[in-house]
């Protein structure tokens, strides 16, 4: 027997293709996007054991011969579907004509929100790549369809609602019971719209502040990307940036606030996001530094991401930023582990952008010297 397996995106390609290794059975691999798009005989398979690419053509060659077809089992009954009327549009619309009813750009503004819940519309549209006007046409729509709810905070705060998030788990195949408990954006109390049902959009309720900071500086990168020729490759909320890795035998993670990839020609950059507020005393920036020294002092940010990742610290003050970058030089020179790391503040940020000559970088002399991002260090070439 043998397995093909798709993966979302390369980060993934390469976490399943390390945990598929040991597998006796031949492993083959691919990007969704990219197996979408190839045809037999273009190269996008790559066996899990092998650093080499496949066609779809080869990899069939390479199967074995032996074993059976799958049987479909007989229907258990047999009914006609109710009348389909796809010129309706609204809140009772049926689940099931929804992938049909609902535009590309609609579908693609649900997966934004459902990545991003509780942005404000300015940010969406900047995730998205559109005007803030063509975003303002598209969200009634989805609001229409009982698929987007939006709350009072900041007067135009828009999230998933629970018909939403069932819609986006069953096509994704996985479990809408488990989806809406983490992510409900139902109301336990009338009196509080930041008590809603979801544990994780709870969570991103009571902390407004920090989440609307993370949202308009992805949107912010996002927006000056595209300005400068770079192409957001991957943008990812922090549920999909955690990376968990074996430091000394024991279970370690790093838990950043967002994760990117920009791409510009046959430069790549990863890029891990820390929006900090709590590490104001040398202990506590210690403490959030200490996951990352010991990420780095691994391979797995090579086997990762094929590229060591920048780690973009802000700060929402220029002291803060200072003091954080001593004690860093400090936790580098004494780890002797190298962390590709840039610290910013927000009067930088609002200044001139995340692109924009706005990160200072702690050396060896203990002293910080600005960077352009636009230029950022450490080239990385496209594994």
């Amino acid at each position: 027997d043998s397995v093909l397996l798709l993966a979302p995106d390369a980060t993934r390609l390469r976490h399943s293709r390390r945990i598929l290794a040991g597998n006796p059975a031949p492993s083959f691999l691919a990007v969704e996007a990219e197996a979408a798009l190839a045809g037999v005989d273009d190269p996008v398979w790559t066996l899990s054991s092998v650093n080499a690419s496949l066609s779809l053509r080869t990899a069939f060659a390479r199967m074995g011969s032996g074993g059976t077809l799958p049987v479909e089992r007989d229907l258990s009954r047999i009914r006609l579907p109710q009348e389909l009327k796809p010129e309706a549009r609204g809140p009772l619309t049926p689940d099931f004509m929804l992938p049909v009813l609902l535009k590309p750009t609609e579908k693609r503004t649900m997966d934004v929100l459902s990545d991003w819940p509780w942005i404000s519309l300015d940010d969406l549209a900047g995730l998205l790549g559109l005007s803030r006007t063509r975003t303002n046409h598209l969200t009634p729509a989805l609001e229409n369809f009982g698929l987007v709810t939006r709350i009072p905070a900041g007067g135009r705060r828009l999230t998933i609602t629970d018909r939403g998030i069932a819609v986006l788990a069953r096509r994704d195949r996985t479990s809408v019971g488990w989806a809406k408990t983490r992510w409900s954006s139902a109301p336990r109390d009338a009196d509080d719209w930041r008590s809603v049902s979801g544990r994780r959009s709870r969570q991103l309720l009571r902390n407004m502040e920090h989440t609307e900071a993370v949202h308009a500086f992805m949107a912010a990168l996002a927006r000056q990307a595209r300005v400068l020729g770079w192409d957001t490759m991957q943008l990812d909320p922090p549920r999909r940036a955690s990376r968990y890795f074996r430091h000394f035998g024991s279970l370690r993670s790093v838990q950043p606030d967002a994760f990117g990839i920009l791409r510009r020609g046959g430069v790549v950059r990863p890029f891990f996001l820390e929006w900090e507020r709590r590490a104001v005393r040398p202990g506590t920036m210690a403490d959030r530094l200490a996951p990352y020294l010991r990420y780095y002092s691994t391979r797995r940010p090579l086997d990762d991401h094929g590229a060591k990742p920048l780690v973009l610290v802000v700060f929402h003050n220029e002291l803060a930023a200072t003091h954080f970058l001593r004690v860093a030089a400090v936790e580098i020179e004494q780890t002797r582990t190298t962390i590709p790391l840039l610290v910013s503040h927000v009067a930088l940020l609002d200044r001139a952008g995340p692109l924009g000559r706005v990160w200072l970088t702690p050396s060896t002399g203990k002293t910080v010297r600005p960077i352009p991002a636009a230029l950022l260090p450490m080239p990385l070439a496209v594994s």
